[in-house]
């Protein structure tokens, strides 16, 4: 890609959800980006490819996009739902809290879980690997990674990640300074030095800076 316009690059935003970050790259001229996700959210922001990447075809299929040779990296968030410390939080009234399903000493997964939640951390867990091996083909191929997540999701606890942990750099930054109404601390797992600039922290709240609950 070295000489060509910055509109013929490409970067691939996998588990897109909205497509958010696809669209903030097309903002920026790189109109050929798309995001990848196995359904099209009502909200989404900017062009989606549909593909189940927990099944053998959805991932040949992102496969063959990642060989177009003017892609130039991968953005991924792969999804921690199942993984969020949040759900050890008791919710007020007469909600029931969602239980658990992994922890410090199984992050790939609580034993003795219902079938139904069974079902969920395979699902999770094969799209962990998925993102796993995603780190590892950016590596041999020279393109760019980006992985994110809450800094205390249990998705980088489990042995997925850990396969793959040693070859990125981390930053971690308030996501209420870039738009947020949360303070949450979020993580960028990545492989070029750019993105330590990504890294403000909240200076606290304030007059004209407040968080939602």
């Amino acid at each position: 890609m070295k000489g060509q316009p910055l509109a013929n690059a490409l970067i691939i935003e996998v588990f897109a959800g909205t497509s958010r970050v696809t669209a903030s790259l097309r903002h920026f001229g790189m109109f050929s980006c798309f995001g990848v996700d196995h359904m099209r959210s009502a909200n989404v922001a900017a062009p989606i490819s549909i593909a189940d990447l927990t099944t053998a075809e959805g991932v040949k299929l992102l496969y063959s996009w990642l060989a177009n040779p003017a892609v130039v990296g991968v953005f991924l968030a792969p999804p921690c739902g199942t993984a969020s410390r949040a759900r050890t939080i008791p919710l007020r009234g007469k909600r029931k809290a969602p239980e658990p399903l992994r922890d410090d000493l199984n992050p790939n997964g609580l034993k003795h879980l219902r079938w139904i939640d069974k079902v969920k951390i395979s699902k999770s867990n094969k799209l962990y690997d998925l993102t796993a091996d995603l780190v590892n083909y950016a590596h041999k191929h020279g393109l760019l990674i980006c992985v994110e997540n809450p800094q205390f999701s249990l998705f980088w606890a489990t042995s997925f990640w850990l396969r793959v942990s040693h070859k990125v750099m981390y930053i971690v930054f308030h996501s209420c300074q870039y738009g947020s109404r949360r303070q949450k601390k979020t993580m960028l797992a990545h492989n070029h030095h750019t993105f330590s600039e990504l890294n403000l922290r909240c200076p606290g709240e304030s007059k004209t800076h407040s968080h939602a609950k």
